[in-house]
């Protein structure tokens, strides 16, 4: 008889996938957690030794070669180790890591970064690395309380570290470094101009360093400076024949006329933000003085690029650089950066000091800039298939995959009356959630068989993360068989479409993949957010951590985070809500989901520099068509869609206005704001990024009204939740 105890399972991993690994040292597996192997580039042996039978494998090492051997040559050695599960994914922490490679000299820095299983342990000197590799190779660090296993290490000299580590080649469209820009006598000069005992309103200590304004002062309150509110100091004469010749090389035509001083001790750094759009014109100067940084990158596309700047070294942020890139200093005390030999050296921070130099924007200005762009680039009501495609994409899609991790961490706390519906589904029962943003509701009844669906990758890959089954579709076409489901539920999604067309569709859709006697569950934003004189919870809420616009359907959907308070409460409200007949009313809940996607093209990244702002974002025309229904779809009784001159449509390219934040809707189809908020981005100085998402909230009765339009369904019940309408539709 077979015996399972018996069976192995080796896991070969090649080395070289691991771009930051020297190719003379290679490891190519990890036999179950045990102790594994290396292979040497030009060996032909390899050893696998299992601890539990301390046995060789002989197929893999022909002739029973049982010699582990490291092969490299003494010039692939470096002062840097990539130390593999030694890292915070796999529950090692920082102590242990510094415990264990202590001993063996001089350690510079212990790098560990998020969601990765490996760290880099960066020696003084190579003989320390040396003697650690040697030592350590192989070895296991045992199990802790926090971590129940133990990890087993495996070391490999690095000629190359991931991005955000080291330097990059390039540079982001429109940034320019110049280094040496200033003298050293220069560079004590401007440091010894800095007096950072003067008064209070000039200067303050933020948590992640020490800052003084000159000219005007930044307030991180409201991430603006006051044009009516001087400094009673200026900029520094210390600065003018800097300024001079900055100024000289053209890539600033505006003399600057406030300052920002920023000290900042090693280990010490400033969260990735924008500086604020309507607040300074393009062209934003930055000069390093002290010690060297690597500052990083991030395009909203996920690109990063990491920048070093010298001692003296000027950056300046044109264009692109300055309204698309948000840039930051991570915290550190070292930074490995190439020698002129091309070899990676660690180069310990120390305290740096840079001013940077902006031009602001008077008030009477921006309103004139912001009247003119408003009537530019304020979208209308489509009129058309096309017009609604281009607006979902520029104000759903996009924006989602902007703000989906953001977006995910406001959605933790399932409402009750969705969960009641769930949780009454008979064991075995197949279950869809389109639109199911980052999988909230995918778990509540964990006796059905469920997958879930959303437009936005970001938020399938927080599904993902999460070990939730989720793929990315959209609901006008979801890529599953017809007839094939138990049950359905689309939370918030539909009010994301910007026709009565899409919206019927969409609800076509749902019927589609149901079998005859399945349910779906269907909740949409409320006009009436006040029911019986009971305002819902959007209204009454008057301040959200991180967004005071993410309430407008935040109390619902999302995402794993830690609940705060005002979440909690949200399990005991559905005696706020009332059931209405399948013929009448509804009632309300705070809800967003999406439809998600994002490309960023040449097209957008110019109309956001053109913008001078980094508020609303736009994009090129959607690409994205519907596509033909999977499997043998019923398409939707067109004899019965609405007239399209009906009084939504009666006015042509009507404006869309942008909704005030906790007050009443003022019209069904309306932008509302998410304002990525808080402490990261308040602190570093940058503008609140603001993200303007398409709406069409619901009417009474006009959800069932639209149902009604579908073939082969009924609605079994219609209420209105926390500022939602909801519906159960049933097929026949």
């Amino acid at each position: 008889m077979f015996s399972l105890h018996c069976l192995r399972i080796f896991i070969l991993i090649k080395a070289s996938s691991l771009p930051w690994i020297n190719a003379s040292d290679q490891t190519f597996a990890l036999c179950d957690g045990q102790r594994g192997f290396i292979r040497c580039e030009n060996g032909t042996k390899i050893r696998i030794v299992s601890a539990n039978y301390g046995r060789t494998d002989d197929q893999v090492c022909p002739g029973g070669d049982t010699s582990t051997r490291t092969c490299r040559s003494k010039s692939s050695e470096t002062k840097i180790l990539c130390v593999n599960n030694a890292g915070l994914d796999v529950g090692v922490s920082y102590d242990e890591v510094r415990e264990v490679f202590n001993p063996f000299g001089k350690v510079d820095e212990i790098i560990m970064l998020p969601k990765k299983p490996y760290a880099f342990v960066c020696y003084q000197d190579l003989d320390s690395a040396e003697r650690a590799m040697n030592q350590l190779n192989g070895t296991s660090l045992p199990e802790t309380s926090s971590r129940k296993q133990s990890a087993t290490l495996y070391i490999f000299f690095v000629s190359k570290v991931p991005v955000g580590l080291s330097p990059s080649p390039d540079l982001p469209p429109g940034l320019v470094v110049r280094t040496d820009f200033v003298t050293e006598e220069e560079e004590r000069a401007f440091l010894s101009a800095v007096d950072w005992g003067s008064s209070p309103g000039e200067r303050s200590e933020l948590k992640h360093r020490q800052v003084k304004h000159f000219g005007f002062e930044f307030k991180y309150g409201i991430n603006d400076v006051d044009a009516d509110d001087p400094l009673p100091q200026g900029i520094p004469p210390v600065c003018s024949n800097f300024l001079q010749r900055a100024l000289a090389t053209g890539h600033v035509t505006h003399d600057p006329d406030q300052l920002t001083v920023n000290q900042y001790q090693p280990g010490q750094g400033i969260p990735s933000h924008i500086d604020t759009g309507p607040a300074f014109e393009d062209g934003i100067m930055s000069l390093s003085l002290g010690s060297q940084v690597l500052m990083d990158f991030h395009h909203p596309d996920c690109r990063q690029l990491s920048v070093l700047l010298p001692p003296r070294s000027l950056l300046i942020m044109t264009g692109e650089s300055r309204y698309v890139w948000s840039h930051g200093i991570t915290p550190r005390k070292s930074d490995i950066v190439p020698s002129a030999e091309g070899n990676l050296n660690v180069v310990l921070r120390g305290v740096r000091t840079s001013f940077t130099f902006r031009k602001i924007i008077h008030p009477a200005e921006r309103k004139r800039r912001e009247a003119q762009q408003g009537s530019e680039n304020r979208p209308t009501i489509p009129v058309s298939s096309s017009e609604a495609e281009k607006l979902e994409t520029h104000h759903v899609h996009q924006v989602y995959e902007e703000i989906a991790s953001h977006f995910s961490g406001t959605r933790h706390s399932p409402w009750p009356r969705i969960s009641e519906f769930l949780l009454k589904q008979p064991p075995g029962s197949l279950m869809a959630d389109i639109g199911c943003g980052n999988g909230k509701y995918l778990g509540i009844n964990k006796s059905l068989y469920q997958i879930g669906s959303d437009r936005s990758f970001k938020l399938t890959e927080i599904c993902r993360e999460r070990g939730i089954q989720a793929f990315v579709a959209d609901v006008l076409s979801v890529p599953l068989r017809s007839e094939s489901f138990d049950v359905c539920i689309c939370i918030a999604v539909i009010h994301h479409l910007s026709t009565e067309e899409r919206r019927i569709h969409a609800i076509s859709e749902l019927v589609r993949v149901l079998r005859p006697g399945g349910q779906a569950l269907v909740y949409v934003w409320a006009m009436e957010q006040e029911i019986n004189k009971v305002k819902s919870k959007y209204l009454k809420e008057k301040e959200f951590d991180g967004s005071p616009s993410v309430r407008d359907n935040s109390n619902s959907h999302g995402n794993g985070c830690k609940q705060t308070g005002e979440d909690s409460k949200q399990q005991h409200i559905s005696d706020d809500s009332c059931d209405i007949s399948s013929n009448s009313k509804h009632q309300e809940c705070d809800v967003v989901k999406s439809d998600n996607s994002c490309q960023w093209t040449e097209r957008q990244t110019t109309e956001i520099c053109n913008e001078n702002s980094h508020g609303i974002q736009q994009s090129s025309d959607s690409k994205m068509k519907t596509q033909t229904h999977f499997g043998d779809n019923k398409q939707l009784d067109s004899s019965n869609l609405p007239n399209k001159s009906s009084e939504q449509y009666g006015k042509q390219h009507k404006e869309l206005v942008v909704h005030k934040n906790r007050t009443n809707f003022q019209q069904q189809d309306l932008l509302v704001p998410w304002q990525l908020k808080g402490g990261a981005r308040s602190e570093a100085g940058g503008g609140e990024q603001v993200f303007h998402r398409f709406y069409h909230v619901f009417q009474r009765g006009e959800l069932e009204r639209l149902c009604g339009h579908v073939t082969g369904c009924q609605v079994v019940n219609g209420y209105h939740d926390q500022g939602n309408w909801a519906v159960i539709l049933q097929k026949m």
